[in-house]
C-alpha cells in the first residue's frame, strides 16, 4: 500500500512544484520529495528520511525504526489520508506543509516537510513516547539529493568563523571529494550546495535541537557524489550501523551530481516522561539568484 501525489502550490502562480510519495515495506523511508523544482528551478531530485535509529543508556536495543505507510495513521486535520497536505501564514508567510503521523511501539511520531513561500525548506521530526525507561537518543538520517538546475555541476562548502577567504566568501571552504563532517556550532559551521552556472545554491543550517554525532552515530553529515546503488530506499544500514561510511572513497565531489546525508540526534531524557514533544531537523535556505 501507498500514498502519492502531486503539489503546484500556491495553485495560482506557483513557487513550489514537487511529487510526493509515503511506501510500506520495502520501501520504507518516510514521506519521499521526488522532483522538486522552486520558481521553475530544480532544488531535489529525491529527499527522504530513509533511516531512524534509536539507542538506549541501557540494556534495550538498538532499534531501527522504518517510518511507512502501514505505521502511519490518518489524523483529526486529515481523516481520509495517511498523508496530510495544508497550507498557512506565519510571520506574514505562507507555507505548505506535507507530514505523515507515525506509532512505532510506544514511539508516537510526526515526520513533516515544510516548504515556504520564500524558498525555504524545513525537514522535520517530532517524536514523543518511551519505549523503554532509559535515557536515549533517537538518531535520525535525511537524505538529500540535490540536483540544483539539473544533475551535475553543483559543489558542496563548509562555512566557518576561522575560515580565510578563499574564493567562495569569507569563511566558506571548498570540498572536493567525498567527505563527512561533525557540526562544530563555535565555529557557526554549516555547509551549502551551489549549482556552478547559475550560482544558485541551498544552505543546510542545522536546527538548535539537532545535537553532535556520539559512538554510536559518529558522524553528522556526509557528502557523497551520486551513485544510484546507494541510494537503498529504506534499506540503509541497520540498528547497529548506520552503514554510510561505506560510500565513502574519495570520488571528486567538484562539479557532480552531489547527495547530501545530514544527521540529527534527539535526546529524550526518560525523567521528563513520554508526553513532551521533542524535534529535530536542519533549515535549508536557498541563496543566489532565484
Amino acid at each position: 500500500m501507498s500514498e502519492s501525489g502531486r503539489i503546484s502550490w500556491p495553485a495560482q502562480q506557483p513557487v513550489w512544484t514537487f511529487d510526493w510519495r509515503l511506501a510500506d515495506a520495502p520501501d520504507e523511508e518516510g514521506i519521499v520529495i521526488l522532483g522538486a523544482a522552486y520558481r521553475g528551478h530544480q532544488v531535489f531530485a529525491k529527499a527522504s528520511l530513509p533511516s531512524l535509529r534509536v539507542r538506549y543508556e541501557g540494556p534495550c536495543g538498538p532499534y531501527k525504526d522504518p517510518l511507512n505507510y502501514n505505521n502511519a495513521h490518518p489524523t483529526s486535520r486529515c481523516p481520509g489520508s495517511r498523508v496530510c497536505v495544508y497550507a498557512y501564514s506565519s510571520g506574514g508567510l505562507r507555507a505548505l506543509s506535507v507530514e505523515s503521523y507515525h506509532t512505532i511501539s510506544a514511539y508516537r511520531l510526526t515526520h513533516r516537510w515544510v516548504f515556504w513561500e520564500n524558498g525555504v525548506i524545513m525537514p522535520r521530526l517530532f517524536s514523543a513516547g518511551i519505549q523503554c525507561p532509559f535515557d536515549h537518543r533517537h538518531h535520525v538520517y535525511w537524505r538529500l539529493d540535490f540536483d540544483i538546475d539539473g544533475a551535475g555541476r553543483d559543489l558542496a562548502l563548509e562555512y566557518n568563523t576561522y575560515t580565510d577567504e578563499e574564493g567562495w566568501g569569507a569563511g566558506w571552504h571548498p570540498f572536493r571529494t567525498e567527505t563527512k563532517r561533525l557540526k562544530n556550532p563555535p565555529s557557526r559551521r554549516s555547509w551549502a550546495v551551489v549549482d556552478l552556472d547559475s550560482h544558485r545554491g541551498y544552505h543546510v543550517l542545522p536546527g538548535p535541537n539537532d545535537g553532535t554525532a556520539d559512538a554510536f552515530s559518529a558522524s553528522d553529515l556526509w557528502l557523497l557524489r551520486y551513485r544510484a546503488s546507494e541510494d537503498r530506499y529504506g534499506r540503509q544500514g541497520s540498528a547497529a550501523d548506520d552503514g554510510l561510511n561505506g560510500y565513502l572513497n574519495a570520488e571528486s565531489t567538484d562539479g557532480q551530481d552531489l547527495v547530501v546525508w545530514y544527521a540529527a540526534h534527539l535526546f529524550h531524557r526518560v525523567a521528563q516522561g513520554g508526553d513532551d514533544w521533542h524535534g529535530v531537523g536542519p533549515d535549508l535556505v536557498p541563496f543566489g539568484p532565484w
